[in-house]
This record gives C-alpha cells, sequence and structure tokens, in this order.
C-alpha cells in the first residue's frame, strides 16, 4: 500500500501540469502518467468500477449514442472528443479512485497538494514578475503543446496575466480551488508564522491570476459550507465573519478597480447587450445561447465532439451556426449537447449525491473536500474542459472521505 501512496503523491504533484510539458494538447502529463498506473493495477488485479459510478458511464454512452441524431454530420472530430471524455474519466477518475481505494486517511495526499500548490505559486509569481517587468514570455522556454492558444491575456490596460502551467489563467485557477482548501488538511498544526508564510505565498499566486470565475465560485464555496454547518453561536458568528471579510475586501478604495476588471465586466454578460463593452462577455453570451438553441432542436444530444466538428466544417446544424471552435464555456452545456438532458441530469445526479454526502459528514477534511467540489462544480459553468484532472480528483476524495467515515461510524 506504501508504493500506492507514493504513486498517487506523484500523480497528485503533476495534477497542476494541465498544458505545460504536454506532449500534444490531449496528452498531459497527468494523463500521460496515469496509463502505466492503470496498466499496474490491472497486473495486481486492483481496478475497480465501482456501482455509484455507472451513472458517469451512462452519461458517456449516452452522448455515443447521440451522434446518430447527426449522423450525416460527423468527423475526427467527433473521435478526438469521445477518446477525450473517456480517457479523462477513466484515468483521473477510475484509474486513480482505484489506486487510493484502501487508503485509510487523506492527509498524505494533501501534503503532495500542498507542496504542488506552492510550487505553483512560485511560478506563477515568476512568470508575472518576468513577463510584466522585463519583457520575459515564459511559454517561449517551456513547451504548452497547441502554442496557437497562447494568446497574450491583459487587463487594466497592460497589465500581462500569467498562465501558470495552463494555456489560460482561469484555467490554472482551478487547481486553487481544488488545493487551496485541501491544503490546510497537512497545514492545520503547523506553527503560525508558517501558516501565515503559506498562505501568504499562496494567495498572491492565486491572485494574480485575475480569475473572475473563480473568485466568485471559491467565496461562494466557502460561504455555501458555512451556512449548511450552522450549529452553534460559533457558527454563526463564523458566517458574519465571512460575510463581513469579503464585504470589506470587495468594497475597499484597493481591490475596487481590481473586482471591476475581472468579476464586473464578466457579469455583463447578464446585463442589456447594448451595454457590454467587453468581447469576452459578449462571446460567452452567443455561446449559451447557442447552448438553449441546440438543445429546444436536439433534445437528445447529438454526440460528442459533433458541434467541434460543425464549427470547424462551417456547417449549420438544424439552421443553427455553431460558435468558433465549437467550444460552449460550460462544461454543463458540452453535456447537454453531446449527450442531451438524460445526460446532463445524469451528471448532476452524480455531483450533487456526493455534495449531500459530505454535507451529512463533520469532519475537517469533508468540510474541506466539500469546499473544492462546490468551488470546481460552479466554475464548471463557465468552463467545459472535462480533459483536466481537478474536478475528477475532487470527486475520487469526496466519495473516499465519505465511505472511510461511515465505515469509522
Amino acid at each position: 500500500m506504501n508504493f500506492q501512496v507514493k504513486l498517487a503523491q506523484l500523480y497528485i504533484m503533476l495534477v497542476p501540469f494541465i498544458t505545460a510539458f504536454s506532449l500534444t494538447p490531449w496528452l498531459p502529463l497527468p494523463l500521460l502518467y496515469m496509463m502505466p498506473i492503470s496498466i499496474y493495477l490491472i497486473v495486481i488485479r486492483r481496478l475497480k468500477i465501482f456501482k455509484e459510478d455507472l451513472e458517469i458511464i451512462l452519461m458517456v454512452i449516452l452522448g455515443i449514442t447521440g451522434m446518430f441524431f447527426a449522423l450525416d454530420k460527423l468527423g475526427i472530430k467527433n473521435l478526438n472528443h469521445t477518446c477525450a471524455i473517456f480517457t479523462s474519466i477513466f484515468f483521473f477518475y477510475i484509474v486513480f479512485k482505484s489506486l487510493i481505494n484502501r487508503l485509510k486517511s487523506i492527509n498524505l495526499l494533501a501534503s503532495s497538494l500542498a507542496v504542488s500548490l506552492a510550487f505553483v505559486s512560485i511560478f506563477i509569481i515568476i512568470e508575472f514578475i518576468l513577463s510584466n517587468f522585463l519583457g520575459i514570455t515564459i511559454s517561449d522556454f517551456i513547451p504548452y503543446g497547441d502554442t496557437s492558444k497562447l494568446t497574450e491575456a491583459t487587463l487594466m490596460g497592460s497589465i500581462i496575466r500569467p498562465r501558470g502551467l495552463a494555456v489560460e489563467a482561469g484555467h490554472m485557477a482551478t487547481f486553487y480551488e481544488l488545493a487551496l482548501p485541501l491544503s490546510f488538511i497537512y497545514l492545520k498544526d503547523k506553527p503560525l508564522p508558517i501558516l501565515l508564510s503559506y498562505y501568504l505565498l499562496v494567495l498572491s499566486g492565486y491572485t494574480l491570476l485575475f480569475s473572475a470565475a473563480s473568485f466568485v465560485a471559491l467565496p461562494l464555496a466557502i460561504l455555501v459550507s458555512a451556512v449548511v454547518r450552522i450549529r452553534s453561536k460559533s457558527s454563526i458568528a463564523l458566517v458574519i465573519g465571512i460575510v463581513m471579510i469579503t464585504f470589506i475586501a470587495l468594497s475597499s478604495d484597493i481591490a475596487r478597480p481590481y473586482i471591476n476588471e475581472t468579476v464586473g465586466v464578466r457579469f455583463e454578460i447578464f446585463l442589456d447587450p447594448s451595454q457590454r463593452t467587453d468581447s469576452v462577455a459578449d462571446d460567452r453570451s452567443d455561446k449559451y445561447q447557442k447552448i438553449s438553441d441546440l438543445f429546444l432542436v436536439a433534445p437528445f444530444g447529438i454526440g460528442w465532439g459533433t458541434a467541434s466538428q460543425l464549427a470547424a466544417d462551417k456547417e449549420v446544424f438544424a439552421g443553427i451556426m455553431m460558435p468558433e471552435g465549437g467550444g460552449f464555456i460550460s462544461l454543463y452545456g458540452e453535456i447537454l449537447i453531446a449527450s442531451g438532458l438524460l445526460g446532463l441530469l445524469l451528471f448532476l445526479r452524480f455531483i450533487t449525491k456526493k455534495i449531500l454526502q459530505l454535507f451529512r459528514l463533520t469532519s475537517l477534511e469533508s468540510q474541506l473536500v466539500l469546499i473544492a467540489v462546490l468551488s470546481l462544480s460552479i466554475h464548471y459553468l463557465f468552463i467545459s474542459n472535462y480533459w483536466f484532472p481537478m474536478l475528477w480528483l475532487a470527486l475520487v476524495l469526496a466519495d473516499h472521505v465519505y465511505k472511510n467515515e461511515k465505515f469509522i461510524a
């Protein structure tokens, strides 16, 4: 078992390498690493598919059968996306879940997350300094797979956002949503100077990503977790404290320009289109509208990758032109269009069941895993990259914590 723990710890160290050092956009380091691990588990007869995971497998199957509703539109991207969703769930969820199935506690995994998070934060801070003050682009020295997507992102006029180990800063923020809460499992007993120094470092890196979706998702997840666990006057005081700190932070003269340039401009998506000034908000609004239009004409889905294939071929489906690239900037929208309403309901049930299980637990570990799962679930309203390992890892830990605590109880 000690060997399997080491394998799991090394995997966690590789999780933030979403794009950096990848051989191709579809073969990042975490996926490459988990391939031989799956063979190892098969050889020692430890690879298992658990009964509670059948919903997610059925969702994938529905996305494959959805292709029959658009047979004349199929192409190579259907194969690519089908392979991507299958390999992501298999290697990042099923294989990793089998790898840590007999682990007694997630404390050892939390230590790896803490170390990995510190490394990522140092990397981001260095990248920010190099790009903004020395004019050095770190991606010129590190392979990032598909370099055509490495567009420079700026805000507040001239600040260049670091991307970390991902193509986009917002993607890198998903690792913080996973690792920031869970790192506390390892650090909670450390001396206060170490604790403060660590979180000063990682929060600095997190702030420099300027991720609007993450700045909404993570605080909201913390607040929801605190509210549902109100049991005493002290827990009520904690909730009030969180709200007050958030309000003071958002209303300060220092934070206001920062918030306006990140979260503020993104909220334009929900305003009158004539008032929008942000092209990203316009693009997101258009893609959300396409999700609605496609669902109405294809409620059973059109299969994995069909939308991307239609966009690449510049073809229309039922009079609807696909958005550029074919992506919908929402995992839930992606599933809805690929596997239909039934597929989306299965996925929502799959995640909701794990969240409700965590709600019933009282340990610190379960609360921190809950924050990670909630934050990532919210963030995926605004991104669709199911081939990232963070959400799947959080869902594995949710299962693991629930089973261990239920067994102990």
